[in-house]
């Protein structure tokens, strides 16, 4: 059941046990505890107040609050450069159908924590990430005037000024090079060199002197004397004729046709066969030549699973806490996604690389507690690591199973798992009753043809 309640000036709206405020103006914000609220719902067309709550709530300082479900009041209709930074609109007769997608981004957003030192940049990257988890969607850009780019991107486009259009770009492209969000191309833009604006006018210009008061006139080919010259020279009162040969010519395709055109400049009267070029731009006046024009990727973005690891504190969400080691070795998500990039790899350059699996089974082990399972991985990480090259890379998958992925290695060079196998067998025979404790150790020869989901069954 759906409540309005009024209290001062405070519009709430109770949704099975959901509490939503209805916001008009940022006033209505400044006096309520915006991180007890589960979302909130724009109650205006006015596009500058819609704008400032969109910004208010967006920018928060909060990240939950940031990342907090916002609607906007269906009887209303939002330019489409607002509405792209909320979640749609919403009918507030039927508000209970909204409240599935409210109780799935509240789960997503529930955890998440900003660290507390932090670049404003690495900062945006976060929240920016966090929007596409929390919302699970492509972060697709609109096409729009309004920005100096041509493209405003959701939540991210929040946090820049319209002229600091070329910071967003970049920091777009340093979450893609550090693989937290991936891209998809959808336009490349041209802007000017001196201020980044998209507003450009492309003019032909003499490359003489720079005019753009040039005309273009076709090129006539006589074919009874091979005369080529510009068309004016043709002219005559009644038609063309030849200035060589003085003929009349009637007939394009049988007395004469028009090859190519020439460009004349009325500043100049300079003649040319290829016109120069050059973008002015309409919102500094400055004028581009087309190299100088800075060219500028629009994508589409979308967190990475990597990306979600940097949002949860590099933890994998999809093993128990217990479960996912932090000893100095590689989270096990993360290492399956560079052994599938070594894959891609070995298809390429056909080179030899291999994983090893560690394993092995002890029933006293099995009983130890959580604190004493981390302490004997740590030391069993550290063993290993004391063999491998810089190269190698370990993952811990828990307290007795570990992966090593050993690049660019021939076969006659596994003799430091032969180390590693000997060197942990010693330490837990001689710290359990067991009379010798059996280390078991495959090695898999990677192949470009392989699968790698075969390897971690």
């Amino acid at each position: 059941m759906l409540n309005v309640l009024k209290k001062s000036n405070s519009r709430r709206i109770i949704q099975d046990s959901y509490s939503f405020l209805l916001v008009s103006h940022t006033s209505e914000l400044q006096n309520e505890e915006l991180a007890y609220l589960d979302g909130f719902i724009i109650d205006t067309d006015t596009v500058t107040n819609a704008n400032d709550i969109i910004y208010s709530i967006r920018t928060h300082k909060n990240i939950q609050v940031s990342l907090s479900p916002l609607f906007v009041n269906s009887i209303y209709k939002l330019p489409k450069e607002a509405a792209i930074h909320t979640d749609g609109d919403v009918e507030l007769n039927i508000f209970s159908s909204y409240i599935q997608r409210v109780i799935t981004i509240k789960k997503r957003i529930k955890n998440l924590t900003v660290p507390k030192v932090i670049s404003h940049e690495k900062l945006i990257q976060l929240k920016t990430m966090a929007f596409s988890y929390s919302r699970n969607k492509v972060l697709t850009p609109i096409a729009t005037r309004e920005s100096y780019i041509g493209y405003e991107f959701p939540f991210i486009s929040l946090f820049y000024k319209k002229n600091e259009a070329i910071s967003l770009l970049r920091n777009l492209e340093k979450a893609v090079k550090e693989n937290s969000l991936s891209v998809s191309l959808k336009d490349y833009v041209h802007l000017c060199k001196s201020c980044s604006g998209n507003y450009l006018n492309f003019r032909e210009c003499c490359p003489k002197c720079d005019s753009i008061d040039i005309v273009a006139n076709d090129m006539v080919h006589h074919f009874v004397c091979a005369h080529v010259a510009p068309e004016k020279d043709f002219k005559v009162d009644d038609g063309l004729a030849c200035p060589k040969c003085d003929k009349n010519l009637r007939h394009i395709g049988i007395d004469y046709d028009k090859p190519s055109s020439i460009y004349s400049c009325n500043t100049c009267n300079h003649e040319f066969q290829n016109a120069n070029m050059k973008a002015l731009c309409l919102d500094c006046e400055t004028e581009n030549k087309l190299d100088e024009l800075l060219e500028k990727t629009i994508g589409s973005y979308k967190i990475t699973e990597i990306g979600e690891q940097i949002l949860f504190n590099q933890e994998s969400t999809s093993q128990p806490q217990s479960e996912t080691i932090s000893v100095g070795s590689m989270n096990t998500s993360l290492f399956k996604i560079i052994v599938n990039q070594e894959i891609k790899r070995i298809e390429v350059t056909q080179g030899d690389s291999y994983l090893a699996k560690i394993t092995f089974e002890n029933k006293q082990l099995e009983l130890l507690n959580t604190d004493l399972k981390l302490n004997l991985t740590k030391e069993i990480s550290s063993i290993i690591q004391s063999y491998l090259k810089a190269s190698d890379i370990l993952s811990a998958e828990k307290f007795n199973s570990y992966y090593i992925l050993l690049p660019e290695t021939k076969e006659n060079k596994l003799e430091r798992l032969e180390n590693i196998q000997y060197n942990l067998s010693k330490l837990l025979s001689d710290n359990l009753s067991d009379t010798q404790q059996e280390i078991k150790i495959e090695i898999h020869k990677i192949l470009g043809t392989d699968n790698s989901n075969t390897y971690f069954e």
